[in-house]
């Protein structure tokens, strides 16, 4: 202790700083947050099928019904649910979601139905914007598609918004994607194509109308639809969570020819899933961390 004695009092007390700085450093690291996963979402089983297969599982529970897994894919931590069908679904899922694992992003992967002619069956689509068609106004001039009023988280308040805006950083490295370095599955002779940008809709019906498929065409300027991104990109929004939807064209809204949308459906769907799941894990892959 006389060793102790000896020492200056300004060394002390510089080297008792020292101590303490690196306890609380120490402390920080010992506490800091895990790295947050990317949430994947799919509407039905098919549609995560190659993701599960394809993803390292580290552990899968049961929430709401149905069988949510974490682990890695294309070396991202990632969360795979099930949303369920509809926009309900989806949006009761998405939001659980976020609450139970605090993602740091949000991707939705799937079929859709085709409305515009440039796309065709096979085809991924990552559209800029979103819009929920059939929220609106029935009235003696039929029906009229009304803003929604929501919370949004950027300007802490209440605002009527009818588009739900794909993330810009999601969305700049959807854009390098390349269509002829993904190994997407052929529908006859063609080969499938991405198209990044345009509006897709979202709806609680599956459009199997040709008169349905040219209303969703003039008054959106649709390129597809489905029944779930839109509620995904509103519940997103109030939470202040980046977005992006991937969706592969596996009927023509209304059908073509002698088959309908459900026919083609039938006919095309594992295939348009897979090509959707191919590309959500080349876009992990290229994500930044």
């Amino acid at each position: 202790m006389s060793h102790l004695y000896s020492i200056p009092p300004r060394i002390l007390t510089i080297l008792f700083i020292v101590i303490i700085v690196l306890i609380s450093a120490s402390g920080c690291l010992a506490q800091s947050d895990p790295p947050r996963p990317v949430l994947i979402l799919y509407a039905f089983s098919t549609e995560g099928e190659l993701l599960s297969q394809e993803m390292t599982i580290q552990d899968s529970i049961i929430i709401l019904g149905r069988t949510v897994y974490t682990g890695q894919l294309a070396g991202k931590d990632i969360v795979l649910a099930e949303s369920g069908v509809g926009m309900t679904n989806a949006a009761m899922t998405t939001q659980r979601m976020i609450d139970d694992f605090n993602p740091r992003g949000v991707i939705f992967s799937g079929i859709a139905g085709a409305i515009d002619s440039s796309v065709h069956i096979g085809d991924i689509v990552v559209c800029r914007q979103w819009q929920t068609h059939d929220y609106g106004y029935h009235g003696k001039d039929g029906f009229v598609v009304n803003s929604i009023k929501i919370y949004d988280a950027s300007a802490d308040s209440l605002v009527r918004a009818k588009q739900f805006i794909t993330d810009k950083d999601f969305f700049s490295t959807a854009e390098s994607l390349p269509d002829d370095d993904i190994p997407l599955g052929k529908i006859g002779e063609r080969s499938p194509k991405i198209s990044v940008g345009g509006t897709g809709v979202s709806g609680n019906c599956f459009i199997d109308s040709r008169e349905k498929r040219l209303w969703l065409s003039e008054n959106f300027n649709a390129l597809v639809t489905d029944m779930e991104s839109a509620a995904v990109g509103q519940v997103c929004g109030v939470n202040g969570l980046p977005f992006i939807v991937f969706r592969s064209a596996s009927d023509l809204a209304g059908g073509s020819g002698s088959e309908t949308a459900d026919d083609e459906l039938e006919q095309f769907f594992r295939i348009a899933a897979d090509n959707s799941s191919k590309v959500v894990m080349k876009f992990l892959s290229d994500l930044k961390r």
